[in-house]
C-alpha cells in the first residue's frame, strides 16, 4: 500500500484526488494540508511514502517546504502539482529533489501511473535498494536509487557536489572508464560548463557535509564494516566506487534469488 500526502491550498481540487486515488486498492491518501507549515506537519507525524505538492499556497510555499524536506533528510517523495510551470521553478524543484512535475490540470490517470513508477523503486532508501536492483538500461530508475542512497546518507540536494556525485555513481555503474581525474570529472566538467577541478572540490564538499550528519544506521547499511565514521572520511574515489559495488552487488544477489525460485 502506497501512503500518500496531498498538500494543496485548492481544497476543491484535493477533494477531486482524494476520490480518484481512494478508487486504487494499492493507493491510500492518509492526510491533507492546505499550507505549507501544515504540510510539513503532515509529513513528519503521517510520514507518507510520497506527497503531491503544490507551489503556491499560504504561510509557506511549495518550494520552501521542499527545501525543509530535504534539509531535514526525510526520504519521501514528491510529486510537484502547480499551474506556474516556469523554467525557474521547475529547475529549483528538481534541485531540491522532486521525483517529477506535473502542469495544472492534470491527466488524473497519468497522475496514478507516475505515483506507481516513482513508488515501484522503493518508499524508502533500505527497500528500494532490497527490492528493485538498477537496471544499468534505464536511466531513470538507476538515478532514482541513487538519489534515494545519497539522501539517505545526509547528502543535500542543493550542494552542487550533489548532482555530480550522483553522474559519477551512475557513469561507474554503466561501465565508465573509473579513473576520476582522467574520465570521470573532465566528462561532468565539460556537461556542466565547469571546470575538473570543481567538479572535484564540490564531490569531496558533499561527501563532508554526508560524513558529518549522515545516519550511522544508513552508512553501515551501504558500506558495511568497510568505512565509519571512526575511521575517516573516504576519499571522492572510495566513495564513488563503494556505492557503484554496493548496486552491483545488490543486483546480483538479485539475479541469484530470481534464477533459484
Amino acid at each position: 500500500m502506497i501512503k500518500i500526502g496531498i498538500i494543496d491550498d485548492n481544497v476543491e481540487f484535493t477533494e477531486i484526488l482524494i476520490d480518484f486515488l481512494s478508487s486504487f486498492n494499492d493507493l491510500e491518501v492518509i492526510g491533507v494540508a492546505h499550507d505549507g507549515m501544515k504540510g510539513l506537519e503532515l509529513i513528519k507525524n503521517q510520514k507518507p511514502d510520497l506527497i503531491l505538492l503544490d507551489v503556491i499556497m499560504p504561510f509557506s510555499d511549495g518550494l520552501s517546504l521542499l527545501k525543509n524536506i530535504y534539509e531535514e533528510n526525510i526520504t519521501t517523495k514528491v510529486i510537484v502539482l502547480t499551474s506556474l510551470g516556469t523554467e525557474d521553478t521547475i529547475t529549483r524543484a528538481k534541485e531540491l529533489g522532486a521525483s517529477y512535475f506535473l502542469m495544472k490540470p492534470i491527466e488524473l490517470s497519468h497522475l496514478q501511473k507516475k505515483i506507481m513508477s516513482i513508488c515501484s523503486v522503493g518508499v524508502s532508501m533500505k527497500k528500494t535498494i532490497e527490492k528493485v536492483i538498477p537496471n544499468t538500461n534505464d536511466d531513470g530508475k538507476l538515478e532514482i536509487i541513487v538519489t534515494d542512497i545519497l539522501r539517505s546518507i545526509g547528502i543535500p540536494a542543493n550542494l552542487k557536489g550533489y548532482f555530480f556525485l550522483r553522474e559519477a555513481i551512475q557513469m561507474i555503474n554503466k561501465g565508465y572508464e573509473s579513473s576520476l581525474s582522467k574520465v570521470i570529472y573532465p566528462t561532468i566538467a565539460s556537461k556542466h560548463h565547469t571546470t575538473p577541478s570543481r567538479v572535484e572540490r564540490a564531490i569531496r564538499h558533499a561527501i563532508e557535509v554526508g560524513w558529518n550528519r549522515g545516519s550511522i544506521e544508513q552508512l553501515d547499511f551501504v558500506f558495511g564494516n568497510t568505512v565509519s565514521p571512526l575511521k575517516g572520511r573516504p576519499t571522492n574515489g572510495e566513495f564513488i566506487a563503494l556505492i557503484a559495488e554496493h548496486l552491483r552487488l545488490q543486483k546480483g544477489k538479485k539475479i541469484e534469488s530470481s534464477s533459484s525460485v
